[in-house]
């Protein structure tokens, strides 16, 4: 019973910790929104392939400000990376707050024992800052640069196994049974920097009503969790497009837009990207930093292709992302595949 008042405990602990966190913002600008997202990533939406596998489950919910002043010691941080590349001012500049959730297991999930030749079983409770400047140029072309950190833990005191097998066992679905083998506890540090440009909307049909842009973007993790570096893009092509880029992704994977804009009734898009990461780091695949523990051999380069679609529809937008992962370590044989929903909310 302690371990189920445990998990019914943390979800309001981690939203209450984002509105505070999301109070502290001062000098927002009174007609501008806020932006709350909630993501979950989950092999469910591929259950006749892959469930229960590898990156099984992620969930994440945001807290992004108005516009306006950013905390100091936040915004000081934020400038050093955006000072490589074109200097100016930012038109808009956000901060945001986040907690999040990702778990990790074998294919095997109902051997006891260590399972050698697959990935460890591994949780990682997480808490977020980050800050979102937006440059804007014309017709529609922008960039955004986002400076993250993320603080947190691996290992049972990220409560993996009480979440999944708790959740398995309401739904009458068999446990998960090698939890005791999983990552020892370990305090975990990312530090991240992505740059998204995107392109001038262009028509694509005579009245002007479908467009569509290309949004490249770069990006680098380092700290003890993740470390590695990436570039990619996304095609988007709908009708009314924003000048958002596009929906944003659990890293690692595809980065895009928590916040957005909305013009029409009902407005929408498609998409399609990918991403290729060269990693030198992975902790859910090299296992512990400072510790034994279970490890398979790492693949040094990992892709990510993804397709989609957005519907936008008053302060609302929901995505959803079909997304296929390279093998990212060296016994894995095939690509793995999972689902990403996204509900992004102007309040």
């Amino acid at each position: 019973m302690r371990q189920i008042r445990w998990i019914s405990a943390l979800p309001p602990a981690l939203i209450a910790w984002i509105f505070l966190a999301g109070a502290m913002t001062v000098h927002a600008a009174e007609n501008d929104s806020a932006t709350w997202v909630f993501q979950l990533e989950n092999d469910f939406f591929t259950q006749l392939t892959n469930t229960d596998r590898h990156y099984t489950n992620g969930v994440r919910l945001s807290r992004v400000s108005p516009p306006g002043d950013v905390p100091r010691w936040l915004g000081a941080m934020a400038a050093i990376p955006s000072n490589f590349g074109p200097g100016g001012e930012p038109a808009e500049q956000r901060w945001a707050v986040s907690a999040g959730h990702s778990m990790f297991t074998p294919d095997d999930t109902d051997a006891v024992a260590l399972v050698p030749g697959d990935r460890p079983y591994a949780a990682w409770l997480y808490f977020g800052f980050s800050v979102h400047s937006v440059y804007e140029g014309a017709g529609g072309a922008g960039r955004q640069d986002i400076f993250s950190v993320e603080a947190g833990i691996v290992g049972p005191s990220a409560l993996g196994e009480q979440i999944q097998n708790t959740y398995h066992d309401l739904i009458n679905v068999e446990l998960s049974n090698g939890w005791d083998n999983q990552l020892s506890d370990e305090p975990g540090l990312k530090l991240g920097f992505i740059r998204k440009w995107r392109t001038a909307h262009w028509d694509v049909s005579p009245d002007g009503r479908y467009q569509a842009d290309v949004i490249p973007h770069v990006a680098v993790t380092l700290g003890n969790i993740m470390t590695d570096a990436s570039i990619g893009g996304l095609v988007r092509l709908g009708e009314n497009l924003q000048d958002d880029f596009g929906p944003p992704r659990i890293r690692p994977g595809l980065p895009g837009s928590e916040t957005f804009g909305r013009d029409g009734v009902l407005d929408w898009y498609v998409f399609a990207g990918g991403e290729l990461r060269g990693v030198a780091r992975n902790i859910f695949i090299d296992g512990n930093t400072w510790k034994d523990s279970h490890s398979v051999g790492r693949e040094p380069f990992v892709a990510d292709l993804q397709v989609g679609f957005a519907v936008l529809f008053d302060r609302v937008r929901l995505t959803y992302t079909h997304v296929f992962v390279s093998p990212e370590f060296e016994e894995q044989s095939q690509w793995d595949q999972f689902g990403a929903v996204t509900l992004s909310v102007n309040l």
